[in-house]
């Protein structure tokens, strides 16, 4: 008799489970497409269970059994399917209404795909998601996703949310969700590589400019440094800045805000070290101090980082950048400015090198740097004054110091190299500048970057390092030889 009851129950049981799962279980996945083919199978079933003892509808069955498809096709095209089903799950979760999202999905097939790319390239947008699931109705109202925002539409966006500081949260809220719409024009294809560092460039200066107004810093002048100095900046950045004045006060409190994090993240982290004296000198210095120390004590490579500065706000910001500019003019003529610059490379690969050349496409020869410290020399020894790294290969090309092929060559080994680090940093929103170690984790990246398999990647990158490298040894390296 008890027997006859398991047998019963049994049979009950296995019922259930195949109205649950849309499906035979032979024919739930492709086996070549999850590397762990039995966590994916149980996260699949997952889905179409529900959480944990709860009642599964049959609306919410009949919807599931119409995504699964479109859902494996799309998560077969990914770099990751195991990790972006895991992401899909965790959202699916979050959400709670599973009905309405798999139907919302089975409707909506481009937004299944965005949500599946979105997720398999970069882990920081999916715990976004995750957090604040609500943002996915944002997506599907924005009709403006193929347009770009620039500074004073962030800005204006920002100040309509608050000018106290109980409006903070709203900020970086605001943040948050526009970060993660750039980062979808970006997967999207919506966006190229330069326009992608203008936006997130715009959307951090719109967060600096609104956070001074809000502690009324009307007395703080701010220079723009480095990468934001050339609207460059990527992913998970730091803003390189300078401050001008006579009150450390008002830095100070806007430094504290913009880094505190709070549930809705921070709104960016700043770094004032390119200050005179580095860390050891105060964090706001006034004119006097800057013109003082660029004449009589600065570095050569201080002068060299006046190449990217740029004023973003406050009273002085003529003042200073006419003495920045007379600083600049005067270190440009130099008679040993390239062998200064050449021997800060080098110094530069000593002390941040990690022993594996082929990985250190930041600060390896025929690097980023590299070819950052190249556009630089030239700008200062032919007194092009742009902070913007294209713009000034393209003027240096104009007075000459570079032929057409030399300029398509060099921006393009720049971009490309650039566009490595760019993906790499998406993922976790995080500063990278190697490769990764890992030979699989090479493969994603470069299906990330568009390429069939991880040789073509690795080629083309051999190439680019090489002709970057070459260009610097033609317009440093043998100008340094027969001086």
């Amino acid at each position: 008799a008890l027997e006859r009851e398991m047998l019963a129950v049994r049979s009950v049981f296995r019922r259930l489970i195949a109205e649950a799962l849309p499906g035979k279980r032979p024919e739930l996945i492709d086996s070549g497409v999850f590397a762990n083919q039995l966590d994916a199978e149980k996260e699949i079933a997952g889905l179409g269970q529900g959480p944990s003892g709860a009642h599964v509808s049959p609306r919410t069955r009949q919807a599931f059994r119409k995504l699964r498809p479109l859902l494996l096709a799309q998560l077969a095209k990914t770099t990751d399917p195991d990790a972006t089903l895991n992401q899909f799950v965790r959202f699916v979760e979050a959400y709670g209404l599973r009905s309405l999202l798999f139907e919302l999905l089975v409707t909506n097939p481009k937004l299944l795909e965005l949500l599946v790319k979105t997720f398999d390239a970069s882990r920081f947008a999916s715990d976004l998601l995750v957090r604040r699931p609500q943002l996915l109705e944002d997506i599907t109202r924005d009709e403006k996703l193929d347009r770009s925002i620039g500074m004073t539409g962030h800005l204006e966006q920002l100040r309509s949310l608050g000018k106290k500081e109980n409006s903070l949260d709203r900020l970086r809220a605001y943040r948050q969700a526009q970060l993660l719409r750039i980062l979808l024009r970006d997967v999207l294809s919506l966006a190229d590589f330069a326009t992608v560092c203008r936006e997130q460039s715009a959307l951090a200066e719109a967060c600096l400019v609104c956070v001074n107004e809000i502690f009324g810093g009307d007395e703080l002048t701010i220079i723009a440094m480095g990468k934001f100095g050339g609207h460059e900046i990527t992913y998970g950045a730091d803003l390189d800045v300078l401050f001008v004045g006579n009150e450390s006060r008002d830095a100070q409190k806007l430094l504290s805000v913009l880094a505190q994090p709070s549930a809705e993240g921070n709104l960016s982290r700043v770094d004032a070290r390119l200050r005179p004296e580095g860390e050891k000198g105060p964090l706001v210095c006034s004119l006097e101090t800057y013109q003082r120390y660029y004449a009589e004590r600065a570095h050569s490579w201080e002068l060299q980082a006046l190449t990217r500065a740029r004023p973003v706000i406050g009273p002085l910001q003529t003042e200073f950048m006419a003495i920045a500019k007379n600083a600049w003019d005067k270190a440009g003529q130099h008679v040993d400015l390239y062998t200064k610059i050449d021997n800060m490379l080098e110094r530069i690969r000593r002390e941040r090198s990690s022993g594996d050349e082929f990985l250190e496409f930041k600060t390896g020869s025929g690097g980023i740097i590299e070819a950052e410290f190249l556009v630089q020399a030239l700008q200062m020894r032919n007194a092009i004054w742009e902070p913007n790294w294209t713009s000034a290969v393209e003027r240096l090309r104009e007075v000459g110091q570079f032929t057409e092929a030399e300029t398509r060559a060099l921006k393009g080994a720049y971009e490309f190299l650039r566009g490595c680090e760019s993906v790499l940093r998406r993922y976790e929103n995080k500063s990278v500048s190697a490769l990764p170690t890992d030979l699989n984790e090479q493969r994603k990246l470069a299906k990330r970057l568009g390429y069939s398999d991880a040789n073509a990647f690795t080629k083309e990158y051999v190439d680019v390092r090489e002709t970057m490298h070459a260009l610097y040894q033609r317009h440093i390296k043998k100008t340094l030889a027969s001086s």
